[in-house]
């Protein structure tokens, strides 16, 4: 899978964790990260090829909602957080 198709798939995986969230708690959950981890772990993470544990998705959903709130980047935050956790993801795979 190349990396265009790895984060595309990414991306609306990140989609459709906000829909599913959204649905169940219509506003802000305190817990978010853990239910996204969770939700996306249950739904594969297969374009992953580091193969995280649920608390290191947690962690890079944490990391990367504190890196979109610092640089505030254009465009729609599945797209940024795609990008970063293949960042992380190829930096984990090569560790």
């Amino acid at each position: 899978m190349n990396d265009q198709t790895r984060q595309n798939d990414l991306r609306h995986l990140f989609g459709a964790a906000g829909r599913a969230h959204h649905a169940v708690y219509g506003g802000p959950n305190p817990g978010w990260a853990r239910w996204y981890a969770e939700w996306m772990y249950g739904e594969s993470l297969s374009m992953l090829e580091s193969d995280p544990s649920v608390d290191t998705v947690e962690a890079w959903l944490v990391r990367a909602d504190e890196r979109i709130r610092s640089e505030e980047p254009e465009g729609s935050w599945p797209g940024h957080y795609a990008a970063w956790f293949l960042e992380w993801d190829d930096t984990a795979a090569s560790e």
